[in-house]
Formats: C-alpha cells, sequence, structure tokens
C-alpha cells in the first residue's frame, strides 16, 4: 500500500511539472520512475546474510544490527529475517546437543563428574 502512496504523489508531481511547463513528458517521466530499482538490499547480500545466519548463528544477531542501521529499504526487513534464521540455527543446535547426550544414555552430570586424570591415565 505505501508504494502506491508513492506513485501516486510522483503521478501528480509529474502531473503538475506537466501543467506547468508543456515541453514536458508526463509519460515518459513515469515509465522512467516506475523502471528505477530503488535503494534495495542486493540479492547476493541477502542470500549471504542468510547463509551465514544459518550456519554461523551468532554472526546473524551482528549482521542483523548491520542492516537494522542502514539506509536501503528493505534492510529491516533483511534484519528481522537474519534475526528469525539465527533464532531457528540455534534452536536447532540445542535440540541436536540434546538429542545427542540423550542417544548416549549418559547426562550431563555424569560427564561433569569425569575426572580429568581417568583420560590421562587411559591414554598411557
Amino acid at each position: 500500500m505505501n508504494e502506491d502512496k508513492k506513485i501516486e504523489e510522483r503521478l501528480s508531481e509529474f502531473q503538475a511539472l506537466g501543467k506547468e511547463d508543456k515541453n514536458v513528458d508526463v509519460a515518459k517521466l513515469m515509465l522512467y520512475s516506475l523502471n528505477q530499482k530503488g535503494n534495495f538490499v542486493s540479492s547476493k547480500k541477502k542470500r549471504w546474510a542468510y547463509i551465514l545466519s544459518l550456519s554461523l548463528p551468532p554472526l546473524g544477531f551482528l549482521l542483523a544490527l548491520k542492516y537494522y542501521f542502514d539506509d536501503e529499504d528493505d534492510a529491516r526487513h533483511v534484519a528481522n529475517m537474519c534475526v528469525i534464521i539465527t533464532l531457528l540455527a540455534l534452536l536447532l543446535a540445542w535440540i541436536s546437543i540434546k538429542m545427542i547426550f540423550s542417544g548416549t544414555g549418559t547426562s550431563l552430570e555424569q560427564i561433569q563428574q569425569v575426572n580429568p586424570k581417568d583420560f590421562q591415565d587411559l591414554m598411557k
């Protein structure tokens, strides 16, 4: 909806220019305006941000901060997606670790009770 309002405002500006000066081609101005790419984060940067957020979760929070303060039109959306992907990656890592430890039949308390000297004796 916000984009529609911007287009309507541009059209009214171009029409006003056309009324002021008859040499101004309003249709060409509007076509040129619609063909402009705008100030968006490139798809390559988005892809890398999402991949890094998934593979290196703490880095996703730093990327989110970077994009949150950038001036591109969709930078805040990219920042929000980085946070969501990072949280999902952390959740998946936590679930995976829980499953690994539950599959071994040992608890965290048992692992904490292991004496490092016992490892040294096994290595001899």
